[in-house]
């Protein structure tokens, strides 16, 4: 996850992608926009991307306003997620492991069986080291 960028970078990256000029930015447009940024990003998220970004109007093609408001939120919402996790990776290892998950967890008020919390684990638990990256918290929360 990159850090946070200027409008100036936003709107850049925005005419660089724009590769027909027309002043917005279609699915396959946006499409390379996010691979060259993240070769890992799927079709699946780049569909969830594109309708975010399209605002209320979904016209199908995102404007220079849309992308720079979208990505100024997501940008903040990835900071956001940031001190929540590390809010709760008491030995700073850069990882959850099960109990600072279950901590996680139970902080949005709701009690978690063992089997569930075993589950949401093993279900975010991309790489299979029994402990949680950003990343792995990342795209389980999104």
């Amino acid at each position: 996850m990159a850090g946070k960028k200027s409008i100036a970078q936003w709107e850049a990256a925005f005419r660089a992608a724009d590769k027909d000029g027309s002043g917005s930015l279609d699915v396959q447009e946006l499409r390379d926009l996010l691979r060259k940024a993240n070769s890992n990003i799927t079709d699946s998220q780049i569909a969830e991307a594109f309708v975010y970004l399209d605002g209320p109007h979904g016209d199908r093609r995102i404007t220079l306003e849309e992308f720079i408001k979208g990505m100024t939120q997501m940008e903040e919402f990835i900071k956001k997620l940031g001190a929540l996790f590390n809010q709760y990776d008491a030995d700073k290892s850069g990882f959850l492991e099960k109990d600072e998950l279950r901590k996680v967890l139970e902080s949005c008020g709701h009690k978690f069986t063992e089997a569930e919390i075993n589950e949401i684990l093993r279900s975010a638990d991309k790489s299979g080291d029994g402990k949680i990256s950003f990343e792995e918290f990342f795209n389980a929360c999104t």
